[in-house]
């Protein structure tokens, strides 16, 4: 019997939607199920899960003001359903990001209102523990309405997990800290810390598969910034590329994506609503823009690549729509076959497949 495989969708619940939904796709045919209410939460706008994929982690996002919650379910192994184990509140405001440290040991937090970076302890239940360390930034950028004050929104580890890389949109910078695994602890490192453009925004980060290179989707200049990595000297600014054919004063960039062989890179732009394809140089890792592909519904606030690399699953969160696109292997364009309906505001999708 073949097994399905499950994509978690999160979302915001101002409106209809009541918390993590799921949908399931046969292997074999190739069919998408109907959307299911997977669990019930406040605003699952992110979601992470362990590296067995045993246990799901959801970043709740209240939009009322108030501080978020680090919810921990366990992933029933027959039916992919979510049994909540329990959930810690978050010390700031706009909790918008959750990531899994290397060995499932401590997860992190980004808190964007409040620009706190927090570490938490991991329990072999999977359940979150007490907060164990957090880092908060101050100062403010160029813009004088989303730069008014340090906005973190995304963090990343290095290749080897020495380092933890922090995208701080409202200080044109990605802020680096030494993390210690021992203790959860987190050191700034600003030899390692960069600055970007002034009035950039960077929000999400991605590391090139030879951990050589990694690229910066840019919020506000709509754009992927492209750097040189390695443990001993830190980043360098090797090339910044457009994600949108024209200027569009609408468009704010979002997601940023890499397909497993590390040729071709993704990033997805709201207000003009499509995903931006490049090309990436194989001695370089430079990248050419190659086209901008419809999204078909609008603001698309995140999407992602399948563990097969053949699929790509975008969710536009106010037309309350998902778009899945088959990706071509020779070129990695992509072109819609199906849309799924019944999800109020989509912001995230995880994909569970290992656990099979």
């Amino acid at each position: 019997m073949v097994t399905p495989v499950t994509f978690y969708i999160g979302t915001y619940t101002d409106k209809s939607s009541q918390g993590i939904y799921g949908i399931k796709r046969n292997p074999e045919t190739g069919e998408f199920s109907d959307p299911e209410l997977y669990a019930e939460a406040v605003s699952p706008t992110y979601l992470a899960a362990n590296p067995e994929r045993t246990t799901l982690y959801a970043a709740c996002e209240p939009t009322d003001g108030s501080n978020g919650q680090v919810v921990a379910y366990r992933i029933e192994p027959s039916t992919g359903y979510l049994r909540k184990i329990n959930e810690v509140q978050a010390p700031g405001r706009g909790l918008c990001h959750i990531l899994m440290e290397l060995s499932g040991s401590w997860l992190f937090g980004i808190s964007y209102a409040d620009a706190m970076v927090q570490v938490y302890p991991l329990g072999k239940d999977g359940s979150v523990g007490k907060l164990a360390c957090m880092q908060q930034h101050f100062g403010q950028g160029v813009h004088p309405v989303r730069q008014e004050r340090a906005h973190t929104h995304f963090a990343c580890l290095t290749p080897e997990g020495k380092y933890l890389c922090v995208c701080d949109l409202g200080l044109d910078m990605v802020v680096v800290y030494r993390f210690n695994r021992g203790t959860g602890q987190l050191e700034r490192d600003n030899g390692r810390t960069l600055h970007l453009p002034a009035g950039c925004g960077p929000r999400h980060m991605v590391f090139h598969p030879n951990g050589k290179v990694a690229y910066v989707v840019t919020e506000l200049s709509s754009q992927v910034i492209e750097l040189s990595y390695s443990e001993e000297r830190g980043f360098d600014i090797l090339q910044i590329v457009n994600a949108l054919p024209a200027p569009n004063p609408d468009a704010t960039g979002a997601a940023i994506r890499i397909d497993r062989d590390g040729r071709y890179l993704y990033t997805s732009n709201r207000g003009e609503d499509s995903i931006s394809l490049f090309r990436i140089d194989r001695d370089t890792g430079n990248l050419t823009h190659i086209t901008n592909t419809s999204t078909q519904g609008k603001t698309p606030r995140d999407f992602l690549l399948d563990h097969t690399g053949s699929l790509l699953l975008c969710a536009n969160q106010d037309t309350d729509n998902l778009i899945i696109y088959r990706i071509s292997r020779q070129d990695g364009t992509i072109v819609p076959i199906r849309e799924i309906k019944g999800i109020s505001m989509p912001v995230c999708i995880l994909e569970n497949f290992s656990r099979q």
